[in-house]
């Protein structure tokens, strides 16, 4: 009796999970898996907007440090205009930018319209301060987003992108512009919108390359950050009101809509 007490003892074989056991594993990385994936899409949504406020600043500091070290702004601005016409805003903008006629998206805001340039003296402002060229926009230039055509000198008769006063969206940014006045633009200032794009005269320079809006479909739109300047029509030189994202929202917009999701 001894002899077999002291016999050691084989463990049983490991027993499997059963197929009970098996479903309701399943079943729970089911449940959680439905619970986490609809916060991924919150969590991009955040670090989009948090990248967007990050890079309108910073595309700012760009054209500001740029013109520091030159004494002028940098050149070669995305023109928003189709290469075609040159009157026209490029059909791939955001929606948000061109509205529902051109968009085909019902609803959409018009936030940008166009304007031209009157006299000699509206175009001295801006080549005062080194912004005497455009690159017109062509179909060709997607995924990259990049006018491909040769640069557009700019003359009396061309046209630019403006902010449309007439549209509520439009009217919110100058607002944001002109606090003072509650977005009404001075009688002597219009305001030029221009594209940050990859050939501006600031990439290599102050930037290795020109930011991408993260918010905007690059494989459909134009997604690169916008900049507006205030140009004066009696001559003096034209100043820099501050960027925008592609689908021109303000930064603090960005940054509303990162606390807000």
């Amino acid at each position: 009796m001894l002899q077999n007490s002291l016999r050691p003892v084989r463990p049983s074989a490991a027993r499997g999970f059963t197929l009970i056991e098996l479903v309701v594993v399943i079943a729970i990385l089911t449940v959680l898996a439905g619970l986490i994936l609809p916060k991924l899409d919150v969590f991009k949504l955040k670090a989009n907007k948090a990248s967007a406020a990050s890079n309108i600043a910073g595309v700012t500091r760009f054209v500001e440090s740029y013109k520091v070290q030159k004494d002028v702004f940098p050149d070669n601005w995305d023109s928003l205009l189709d290469s075609t016409t040159q009157t026209t805003l490029f059909s791939q903008l955001d929606p948000q930018l061109i509205g529902p006629a051109a968009s085909g998206i019902p609803g959409s805001p018009t936030k940008l319209t166009t304007t031209t340039i009157g006299t000699e003296d509206e175009l001295r402002s801006l080549v005062r301060v080194g912004i005497t060229s455009m690159l017109d926009h062509s179909a060709g230039g997607f995924p990259g987003n990049s006018a491909t055509s040769a640069p557009r000198v700019l003359a009396i008769g061309a046209t630019y992108a403006t902010i449309n006063a007439a549209d509520s969206d439009g009217q919110a940014i100058l607002a944001a512009f002109y606090p003072k006045t509650n977005g009404v633009v001075p009688a002597n200032k219009k305001i030029a919108v221009f594209g940050f794009g990859p050939r501006n005269d600031a990439t290599g320079q102050v930037v290795y390359t020109a930011p991408f809006y993260a918010n905007t479909d690059q494989t459909k739109y134009y997604n690169r950050f916008l900049v507006a300047f205030e140009v004066d029509t009696g001559g003096s030189r034209a100043r820099m009101l501050g960027s925008l994202g592609a689908d021109a929202d303000r930064i603090e917009e960005e940054i509303q809509d990162f606390y807000e999701n």
